[in-house]
């Protein structure tokens, strides 16, 4: 069967902590192995992506995406705004008060690290091959393979704890002076164990990263081969690259520049030409199937036809089209589909930062010409006019749901734009473009002028506005990155690895360092109820 459904092994709740006894883990027949084939411990990886990238409201996409993106500048609350979702905590950074998107984010990681953890355990018990009849070919590729996807979602979901709950990493200072996160590599079938995790540092838990990506690029193949692998693996499934990506990811991060520039080098330039950018900027964004864009290194699958629903529905705060939207939004009344709750859009210091807007803080919100002539503005990007009262008026033109809308607004339009249908379209979670923007910043920063010019232009070509005219400077590759990757979540990630100051946005504030405490958001205070570790840390 080419498609798997995607079940929960684990049966024991993350927080074990709400069980007041030990009988809890006493079985008195306890449950057997479900992974009694090759073929059955395909859906130890295949559960472990589904613990954080499932559909709906509550999963470790939508909700990081928003809250990094909403409490940066690039983000625009709309004026007299209302909906059921934090959104004066996330834009104001009130990252001392719980909120639900956070919240969901760690359990939704821990979830994944707890079924990662059950799978390699099984590896490990069984002296690394519970299989001991397979043959070699099946060992190395599929085996090994689901093993290295393990560490991968692992690492992942250590990677987007990190950039919500940690403080930004200090290459030049102490990392280890506070244990802030629970350090899970094992899976706990015990009270004691499952209530009282060894808590790691800021130190720790990059060292985990680096380790569990290192060790995922040792064991995952380069690409899908349909007569080595589980048919499964073909869709939405880590690769060697993706690990990869993320090791480059996680070096930029702590200041490790060589080593981040190693990475980024093997996925730009010896992928194989399996990951370009020939394709327009929609084409990283509109799939509905089983393909991908040729920049999208690794993606959350949502077409799968197995599935009854999909998609990560908590973007719909921060995107123009609804995922109800059809043939990729792009006529009205003929697919186009408005979010009526959505409330952040593109701020209007980023707008006339990058150069797309004349200068709306003093009333000139003409959209200029470089930006009607750059591909990412006019595919993935929409400008509307001022609210419209009349009902026949053009809701791909106008406002036409918030009436205290008085000025043109730029929207995200990035999402739900399958060509086909919104809700089955998969979200592109690496893409090469930020390779590249990134790889250029670092180039530039080490003395490589004509390589990150090089790679700069790359970016600039595939959008249709040419090279870079005029010397580059660091403001030429941020101004970039933020037309390029604005509402995927990057910014944060970005300036607080680029030890950059937050700018204040449209927000009457001023700038705050990469390392201020409001980017960083309180644990769930059940956890720091109910996890001992914390009482006697």
């Amino acid at each position: 069967m080419k498609y798997i459904k995607i079940y929960i092994l684990i049966t024991l709740s993350l927080w074990a902590t709400s069980c007041d006894n030990e009988d809890f883990f006493e079985a008195t027949n306890p449950p057997e192995n479900p992974w009694l084939n090759l073929s059955e411990f395909e859906k130890a990886a295949a559960g472990a992506y589904w613990g954080g990238l499932r559909s709906g409201w509550d999963n470790i996409i939508g909700g990081p995406r928003l809250v990094k993106t909403c409490q940066s500048d690039i983000a625009r609350l709309l004026p007299g705004t209302s909906a059921n979702i934090p959104f004066s905590e996330m834009y104001n950074r009130t990252s001392d008060f719980e909120i639900d998107k956070t919240t969901n984010a760690f359990r939704n990681a821990y979830r994944m690290i707890t079924i990662a953890n059950s799978g390699l355990d099984f590896i490990n018990d069984n002296d690394g091959n519970p299989y001991p009849s397979i043959g070699e070919s099946d060992i190395q590729n599929n085996l090994r393979r689901i093993e290295g996807e393990l560490y991968f979602i692992r690492g992942y979901a250590y990677y987007m704890l990190s950039t919500i709950h940690l403080p930004a990493y200090n290459p030049d200072g102490s990392n280890d002076s506070e244990k802030i996160l629970p350090i899970r590599t094992q899976f706990d079938d015990n009270l004691d164990g499952a209530k009282s995790p060894e808590l790691g540092t800021v130190e720790d838990i990059y060292s985990l990263m680096i380790s569990d990506f290192t060790t995922a690029k040792g064991l995952l193949p380069e690409r899908f081969d349909a007569a080595l692998h589980h048919a499964s693996y073909a869709e939405g499934r880590a690769n060697r690259f993706a690990a990869s990506a993320m090791l480059a990811r996680v070096y930029f991060m702590i200041g490790m520049d060589t080593e981040a520039l190693t990475e980024l080098d093997y996925v730009i330039d010896e992928n194989g030409g399996d990951y370009d950018l020939s394709e327009d900027p929609i084409e990283a964004f509109n799939h509905d199937d089983e393909s991908r864009g040729k920049e999208v290194v690794w993606y959350a699958y949502y077409a799968d036809p197995v599935k009854s629903s999909g998609n990560t529905l908590e973007l719909t705060s921060m995107t123009l089209q609804s995922y109800t939207a059809t043939n990729g939004g792009l006529t009205w009344p003929d697919g186009y589909a408005r979010i009526t709750w959505n409330q952040f859009a593109l701020s209007y210091d980023a707008l006339q930062r990058v150069g797309w807007m004349v200068d709306p803080e003093n009333g000139d919100y003409t959209i200029t010409e470089e930006a009607l002539e750059d591909k990412r503005f006019l595919q993935l990007y929409k400008k509307l006019e001022p609210y419209n009262p009349d009902p026949e008026a053009d809701p791909s033109v106008y406002e036409t749901v918030y009436s205290q809308v008085t000025t043109p607004v730029v929207w995200s339009d990035k999402y739900y734009r399958g060509k086909t249908t919104g809700f089955k379209t998969n979200i592109p979670l690496i893409r090469l473009a930020e390779m590249y923007l990134t790889r250029s910043l670092l180039r530039l920063r080490n003395g490589n002028t004509a390589g990150a010019t090089s790679d700069l232009n790359m970016i600039r070509n595939r959008a249709g506005i040419g090279d870079l005219e005029t010397a580059i400077t660091e403001d030429d590759i941020h101004n970039e990155r933020i037309k390029e990757l604005a509402f995927e979540g990057d910014r944060t990630d970005y300036l607080r690895s680029a030890k950059l100051d937050i700018p204040p946005g449209d927000r009457s504030i001023s700038a705050v360092p990469y390392n201020d405490a409001s980017l960083v958001w309180q644990l769930p205070q059940r956890e720091l109820d109910l996890n001992s570790s914390y009482q006697s840390n």
